[in-house]
């Protein structure tokens, strides 16, 4: 390996599953230059008429769903679009645009990639 290149291998056991909230935990995976990729588990579902919790960030992402149903939403500057997606299905958030999930199946799980790296996931 060149001098200056980094671990290039983020093996499982190697990886912290923190706790999120009462309902989620994240594992970080792989990331450098620029990319990271994130597991996202949702313990529970929530009942469909749970209003959804909406954040946004800078990070270019995209979301594909491993395993599960969410509602997702994405909101636009002149409506709020909201979709029931499930298992193999795919979103993709542009930077800053606010948007949110809920579970609706217990243990869902989710696989989001980020750019740039979300430096608060590394801590």
């Amino acid at each position: 390996m060149n001098e200056g290149m980094r671990n290039m291998f983020f093996k499982a056991e190697n990886l912290k599953l923190e706790r999120v909230d009462d309902n989620t935990l994240r594992q970080v995976g792989a990331h450098g230059e620029g990319l990271m990729d994130a597991l996202v588990i949702f313990e529970h579902a929530v009942p469909a008429d749970t209003p959804i919790p909406f954040h946004h960030h800078v990070h270019v992402q995209t979301t594909y769903v491993l395993r599960g149903t969410f509602l997702f939403a994405v909101k636009y500057p002149d409506h709020t679009e909201v979709q029931k997606v499930q298992t193999g299905d795919s979103i993709y958030f542009p930077s800053n645009y606010e948007h949110g999930c809920i579970p609706l199946a217990d243990d869902s799980r989710l696989l989001d990639a980020f750019t740039p790296i979300r430096e608060d996931f590394l801590h």
